[in-house]
């Protein structure tokens, strides 16, 4: 039985998608992971309303984690950007290289549903305007 996606607003504050990736020295990356925990989960913990999700990252079918992803809702690039530079993963050099791109909250559980009336209200979207 098919249920119908209920729709909603359009959350009022931009979000940001980062991909945090660690080096290619496991061995350091897993040292300063372990060094640096509690700070890290002291900062997500404080911080914890403004992301939707983060969590660490691996190579599926592999235990080694091999870095972070993290959805955090902030008012600019810049203020996403401070927000990880204040964690204490992004601040030990951590990550050897970090993604940052602008995301869209447009459907899930999170949102309650999805953000548009029809396939005809985001066409422009999808074609890249």
């Amino acid at each position: 039985m098919a249920t119908t996606c209920p729709v909603v607003a359009r959350p009022p504050t931009p979000c940001f998608l980062i991909l945090a990736h660690d080096g290619p020295d496991a061995d350091r990356a897993a040292r300063l992971r372990a060094e640096h925990l509690d700070g890290h989960l002291a900062h997500v913990e404080a911080h914890w309303r403004r992301y939707v999700t983060a969590g660490p990252i691996r190579t599926p079918g592999e235990a080694r984690i091999t870095g972070s992803s993290f959805l955090v809702l902030a008012d600019s690039e810049t203020d996403a950007r401070a927000l990880m530079d204040r964690d204490p993963y992004f601040a030990c050099g951590l990550y050897a290289q970090v993604e940052v791109y602008a995301q869209t909250l447009a459907i899930g559980d999170y949102l309650g549903g999805k953000t548009w009336e029809s396939a005809d209200a985001v066409r422009h979207l999808a074609s890249g305007g």
